[in-house]
Order: structure tokens, then sequence, then C-alpha cells
């Protein structure tokens, strides 16, 4: 049970299609790549999201990264 002081994040709106999309993205395994506003670009998949990050996979030997979604420009499938 949430406490007075808690604040919970608001949900993930499923009903946009840009949550969709990527959704769908996440349960074919589809390989991405992801633009960053300061020029960085990443190749992976997307293992989940929530409101504020995407997880990025690039390699099974490697830990999840964390993107925030206000710093992404670019997010395009790899097909």
């Amino acid at each position: 049970m949430q406490s007075f002081f808690e604040q919970r994040s608001p949900r993930l709106d499923t009903s946009l299609p840009s949550v969709r999309h990527v959704q769908e993205l996440i349960r074919n395994r589809t390989m991405v790549s992801v633009l960053m506003a300061g020029g960085q670009e990443l190749e992976g998949t997307i293992k989940w999201q929530d409101t504020d990050f995407l997880a990025l996979r690039q390699d099974t030997s490697l830990p999840l990264v964390l993107l925030n979604r206000s710093s992404i420009c670019v997010l395009r499938a790899l097909v």
C-alpha cells in the first residue's frame, strides 16, 4: 500500500502508438539503432521500457544500458 508521502510515477500509456511500437520491438527482440541527443549512436535490443527509460542490451556479456527517453533523438529498427 502506498503511504501518503510516496508519489507513484505515472503509468506507461499503452494507448500511444509509440509505446505499442516499442513493445513490439521488445517482444520480437528486434535489433535497433538509437541516436542520442549528444550524437552517440548505440545498437542493441530493448529489454524493457518504463515512463522514463529504455533498457538497451548491446551484448550479452555487458550490463544493460539505461537510456533516458528525453535524450533519444531517433530510434529505428535494424531489419
